[in-house]
Order: structure tokens, then C-alpha cells, then sequence
């Protein structure tokens, strides 16, 4: 199992500010649907479909870049979601869990 763990990819939740952990598990859980059980079960639907679904959510998210960061990422529009991501626990950096003095994690 380790092996196939990248380490980038959890570095990806600290580098990108408004994408928290919990925006990877979405991510996360698509991609081991189609990669692996669809895959699996049902390879020729798997190798029609998958190429589409990928192109059609990569550039929807290229075609919605510029109308979110023209006025969202600006600052130009305000809405809860601007700022959830700077005034939770997440972006405060507070830990699920607090460990005691002298103690260590692993």
C-alpha cells in the first residue's frame, strides 16, 4: 500500500491555501470509483467513457477559472466562501488533535 502513497499529493493540502484536506477526500473518492472498482467490474465501459470524463472535467475547470478568479479571487464579489477557508480551524492551523507535552506522533 505504501507504495503507492506520493507524498506531493499531501503536500498539495498545505500549498494550496483555499483547497483543505477535506477538498482532497472528494478528489480522492471519484478517483478510486473510476480507477479502480469501474475499472474492474466493467473495463470496456471504463475505456470509452473515462477519457470523456476526464476532458470534460478538466476544462471545466479551466473555463471556470477565469470568471472565479475575475471576480471572486479579486475580491470583487463577497460571499461566505471567500473567507471560510482563512477563518476556520484549517486555515488558523489549529491540529485535530493536540498532543501533550514531551509526547510524540508516530
Amino acid at each position: 500500500f505504501l507504495r503507492y502513497v506520493n507524498l506531493v499529493f499531501f503536500n498539495g493540502t498545505y500549498l494550496i491555501p483555499p483547497a483543505t484536506a477535506l477538498n482532497f477526500v472528494h478528489w480522492a473518492l471519484v478517483s478510486y470509483i473510476f480507477q479502480n472498482i469501474i475499472r474492474r467490474h466493467n473495463f470496456p465501459w471504463w475505456a470509452k467513457y473515462n477519457y470523456v470524463l476526464s476532458a470534460t472535467l478538466d476544462s471545466g475547470l479551466a473555463v471556470l477559472q477565469y470568471p472565479m478568479n475575475g471576480t471572486i479571487g479579486m475580491g470583487l464579489q463577497q460571499w461566505w466562501g471567500n473567507t471560510v477557508s482563512k477563518n476556520n480551524d484549517d486555515g488558523r492551523g489549529v491540529p485535530v488533535q493536540q498532543l501533550a507535552t514531551g509526547q510524540t506522533f508516530g
